[in-house]
């Protein structure tokens, strides 16, 4: 859906493959099936959901996830790939979220965990350009699920159409839609900067 609305006061952005770069990966586990078939494993992974809403450590997390896809190392080995799987801040995303005005709330919403979040670089800039972070280990909250969103939302104290919301996941951005928040798919820099464009977001 892509259309201009003035009734927007909140602008929610995801973390991977949107602000930041994600590295392939096929290349980072060595798959031994496509990209396509291991993200939708990932996304509906029991292991990913409880640990990037925080209720198991890493090691677990290893472990489980190792079992599930079927990886064929341990769990430290796992650990040293997975950390590699962020890459840097897209070139660009600083200068972008600069032109956003004041006169709207922005906001990270990702479903991410510490060992992502930690890396150099990575919270440094984005807590410098937005007012606000829900990060599902932080918040126990994880997308697509209503309540990730409902929870941005209720710290905003508005309501859904004032929301814009921008993903690179299909499934979180239908969700988002269904709820009846303005939600965009959009992969990164230049897909960003083209939908605020055209919501007439930016200076």
């Amino acid at each position: 859906m892509e259309h201009q609305d003035s009734r927007l006061k909140v602008l929610l952005f995801d973390l991977g493959g949107v602000l930041l770069r994600l590295n392939s990966p096929a290349d980072i586990f060595g798959l031994q099936m496509s990209e396509e078939e291991f993200l939708q494993l990932w996304i509906h992974s029991p292991s990913v959901r409880q640990y990037e809403c925080g209720s198991i450590d890493a090691e677990t997390f290893a472990e489980k996830v190792i079992s599930e896809v079927g990886l064929p190392y341990d769990a430290a080995e796992f650990l040293g790939r997975f950390k590699a799987w962020p890459g840097e801040i897209n070139p660009g995303i600083s200068e972008l979220l600069e032109r956003i005005p004041a006169a709207y709330s922005t906001a990270l919403l990702s479903n991410t965990n510490a060992i992502h979040w930690q890396q150099p670089g990575v919270a440094s800039i984005l807590e410098k350009h937005l007012d606000r972070l829900f990060l599902s280990f932080a918040t126990g909250f994880i997308k697509p699920d209503a309540d990730a969103y409902e929870y941005a939302r209720a710290a905003f104290r508005c309501t859904r159409e004032e929301i814009a919301f921008f993903d690179d996941n299909p499934t979180n951005v239908d969700a988002a839609n269904s709820l009846g928040y303005n939600a965009y798919l959009t992969r990164g820099v230049a897909e960003l900067e083209d939908a605020l464009e055209k919501l007439q977001v930016l200076e």
